[in-house]
């Protein structure tokens, strides 16, 4: 028996029915679905605008500063920790290390070539510092050592350290000591083949383009005063310039001064410790530092530093620093900025 027409339509209507009342919850859910992509999509962008955003903002010195500005605020703004860099600039930086030794001197310079200088070594006794201070940076190589003068607490540790690294040339002022310490010295340089160039105002040592390092005294002679005898080096790098004086006393720095070499430096090491009998006004004027570095040991039966130059240097705006309360002190530069470094707090 055929179906009945009347309700096969009904089927067919119900079955309508059925199909549109489907198709209505579908268009719901693909509208829902356009609108959570949309929102998703605006999540997306608005955080990748904030990333954005945030990647520029420029980091804050202030944390960089805490190594070098808690001792010294008012230092150099561009503040660095041995061994670190900062990009180009940093590795092509001069470092000169002030090395403490107690109450004596030693001074490295590495140039951004690599070249090393070192002058002085401080007492008998601080010689194996000096060669570990140098091995802790990779150091067995020294293409110029500078005695300054004869006195103990300057070339006593340089017989080790010429005995132990390699060392291209030795430069001392020409004259001698008749004291055991000064014979060891001269034994060192001699063991290893080498002779010793005179360091005197006007001759300079053979380094690359980039640096230029030249004594500027001794000028005259001395008799037996050891101190005056002292070899004062200055060296440049870019705009950048720094002084080693020695011991130098102020009948040096007089002669200094009247022999028109140019005695202006951004860090000085003062003479002699710190020393009453150094760093006259006239000589300070002079040189202009916007940095000075003594080194001299703690509670030192001399007193150094004298409070006279402490006094001194603070009239002329240096920033000081002092190997007997900071330990070793490290000065950057890269030719155009200085910034210092120091083991200690202030």
């Amino acid at each position: 028996m055929p179906p009945n027409k009347s309700n096969g339509q009904t089927s067919r209507k119900k079955a309508s029915g059925a199909a549109s009342g489907g198709r209505k919850p579908a268009r719901k859910t693909k509208q829902q679905t356009k609108v959570l992509t949309a929102l998703i999509n605006l999540f997306v962008l608005a955080a990748v605008l904030a990333g954005i955003y945030i990647a520029n903002i420029p980091a804050d010195s202030s944390s960089g500063d805490r190594t070098a500005s808690s001792a010294h605020p008012q230092q150099s703004r561009i503040p660095a920790n041995k061994g670190t860099s900062t990009g180009k600039e940093s590795d092509e930086k001069l470092e000169v290390h002030f090395i403490d030794v107690g109450q004596g001197d030693s001074t490295l310079v590495v140039t951004p070539s690599g070249e090393t200088i070192l002058i002085d070594a401080g007492q008998n006794n601080k010689g194996e510092l000096v060669v570990d201070y140098l091995k802790e940076l990779g150091i067995d190589r020294l293409d110029a050592v500078v005695a300054t003068h004869p006195d103990a607490d300057h070339i006593g540790g340089l017989d080790i350290v010429v005995n132990k690294l390699d060392v291209k040339s030795v430069y001392a002022p020409r004259v001698s000591h008749t004291t055991q310490t000064y014979k060891d010295f001269l034994n060192a340089v001699k063991h290893k083949g080498l002779t010793i160039k005179a360091a005197r105002s006007g001759s300079s040592l053979p380094l690359s383009e980039e640096v230029s390092a030249r004594f500027a005294a001794p000028v005259n002679s001395y008799g037996d005063n050891f101190n005056e005898w002292s070899a004062v080096l200055r060296l440049d790098y870019g705009d950048t310039s720094f002084l080693f004086t020695g011991d130098a006393e102020q009948e040096s720095e007089a002669d200094m001064l009247t022999s028109g070499f140019k005695l202006t430096a951004d860090v000085l090491k003062v003479g002699h410790h710190g020393s009453r009998t150094s760093s006259s006004q006239a000589f300070l004027n002079a040189v202009k530092p916007r940095y000075a570095v003594i080194s001299s040991g703690t509670g030192n039966k001399y007193g150094h530093p004298h409070d006279i130059i402490l006094k001194r240097l603070a009239r002329a705006g240096a920033s000081v620093y002092r190997t007997d309360k900071q330990g070793s002190v490290v000065a950057y530069s890269n030719g155009r900025e200085i910034w210092m470094t120091t083991d200690k707090g202030a």
